[in-house]
């Protein structure tokens, strides 16, 4: 029988658990309140701005008119889950957002044509146009400054403290939108158990899921064993299911998983199928659209790059100032791809003095680069450093022996160590300018299977989205020359 001052002390603490979630719930809601709010302002002021800078008078539009759009594109966003804030990266908002703003125009187009109303039809797109970058930029800075308050933190426990676990904190670390935390690790070896694995502690085995995730509080759980056998899965996913608000699994981060994947049903028969990106003829011409008209683009944005880069390098040693080397392109094939010289011109005969060396023979091995080449010029140090040396690889492009994206032209005698048996699937598409390798830790990533892998990956799960979010972030990773040497 239980004793008054226990049953006390039981009601105290689930007053204290009830009003503590109480005070989540009204800070969630406040948070998204504030979110919606700051969309329709910056409609608001976008359109405002349109308006002035046409005339209001011409373009027939009264205020109920805005506060119908203002609306619509509230319902367009709630329903694409964007008051959610889920943890997710930006390029996953900026896509919902552009379907969102996309949806909510065409209700507008059609209303209008369906109640005939005389309104500027180019000031109702000019609107939209500033809308969209606008809304981006906004809630890019306002999630991060919620995150920096603590106002938005979702808490997330990883089952796994392996490799692919560590990999993943370090991915939510470096990217504060996605406003969560990892604070826990669960895993069965009895080593880890105690220790501390990029900062966050590893607190017991599987097992122990239910008593952390009371005392955490935790809404998400991660699921960090790619090796994972099917009764374990089922076993992790029977403890934690309706006991969190997400569960995630991380499977073999490379294997046939495609974004593309869709699941049929075949007379109660679950079905899954996965397209394989490039491999599609359709993708590739889609791609190669959009390879010609990104590098005639990339041409004239470059234009006044290429006539300052040709000027250094004359003005560093009076040498030629393209180079052409021997790389590997498509099946396997060789071809010429250039680049702005960055070396003396005995760089190679120099190379074999260098590599006598154990220490730089070691270093060279592992990426076929020196950190601290004294090969290289010192307008080459520059033109490294910001990647411009690559920019000659537009012509390349325009060739039709290069896409803007893809696995990586490496010289002929890198590919068996590189790639292996792998090299005639990958080279199966064009190389790229740019691809997924080079955002996810360029010149830092020391494993060849690695970035075999991160080539793989990309050519199954192939979007045109994809490519958009790569160039991005390439041209972020040159602004802040991260990896570069």
């Amino acid at each position: 029988m239980k004793s008054e001052g226990t049953t006390g002390i039981h009601g105290i603490t689930a007053f204290g658990t009830t009003l503590y979630g109480v005070l989540e719930a009204a800070k969630s809601a406040l948070t998204q309140v504030a979110q919606a709010a700051l969309d329709l302002l910056v409609y608001w002021i976008c359109l405002e701005l349109v308006l002035k800078l046409r005339g209001a008078s011409q373009t027939g539009f009264l205020p109920e008119h805005g506060l119908f759009f203002c609306g619509v594109i509230f319902v367009c966003f709630y329903f694409r889950a964007l008051y959610q804030f889920r943890t997710w990266m930006f390029w996953d908002e900026m896509r919902e957002v552009l379907k969102a703003a996309a949806a909510a125009l065409l209700i507008i187009a059609a209303f209008l044509f369906a109640a005939k109303l005389q309104l500027s039809r180019v000031a109702v797109v000019a609107g939209f146009a500033l809308f969209v970058p606008n809304c981006l930029a906004v809630r890019y800075f306002f999630r991060k400054a919620l995150f920096s308050l603590g106002l938005r933190r979702t808490p997330i426990l990883v089952m796994g403290a392996a490799k692919t676990g560590e990999l993943y904190v370090r991915k939510v670390k470096s990217h504060p939108f996605m406003c969560c935390e990892v604070v826990a690790f669960l895993d069965d070896d009895p080593l880890k158990k105690g220790t501390v694995v990029e900062g966050v502690p590893v607190l017991g085995r599987l097992s122990d899921f239910r008593s952390v995730q009371r005392e955490l509080g935790v809404s998400e759980v991660v699921i960090a064993i790619s090796t994972a056998s099917r009764d374990l899965l089922a076993q992790i996913l029977e403890t934690v299911e309706m006991r969190v608000k997400r569960v995630s699994y991380i499977p073999d981060m490379y294997m046939l998983t495609t974004f593309s994947a869709s699941i049929r049903d075949v007379d109660g028969v679950p079905l899954i199928s996965a397209s394989q990106g490039l491999l599609s003829p359709f993708n590739r011409i889609v791609k190669g659209v959009m390879d010609y008209a990104g590098a005639v683009l990339a041409l004239l944005v470059f234009s006044p790059v290429f006539l300052y880069a040709a000027w250094r390098i004359k003005r560093d040693d009076g040498g030629r100032v393209f180079f052409k080397q021997n790389r590997v392109g498509r099946r396997l094939k060789e071809f010429k791809v250039y680049k702005f010289r960055t070396m003396i011109p005995n760089a190679e005969s120099m190379l074999k003095d260098l590599l006598k060396d154990d220490d730089v023979r070691r270093e060279y091995e592992a990426v076929f680069k020196l950190k601290d080449d004294p090969r290289i010029t010192r307008a080459g140090k520059f033109l490294r450093r910001t990647s411009l040396d690559e920019i000659p690889q537009i012509f390349n492009v325009l060739k039709g022996e290069m896409s803007l994206v893809g696995p990586r032209p490496f010289v002929p005698w890198e590919i068996e160590p590189r790639y292996g048996d792998a090299a005639a699937q990958i080279y199966k598409v064009k190389p790229g300018l740019t691809g997924l390798w080079q955002v996810s830790g360029r010149n830092n990533i020391l494993d060849f299977q690695h970035s075999r892998n991160l080539d793989l990956y990309y050519i199954y799960n192939w979007s045109l989205w994809l490519d958009i979010v790569i160039i991005i972030r390439t041209i972020q990773i040159l602004i802040n020359a991260d990896g570069a040497y």
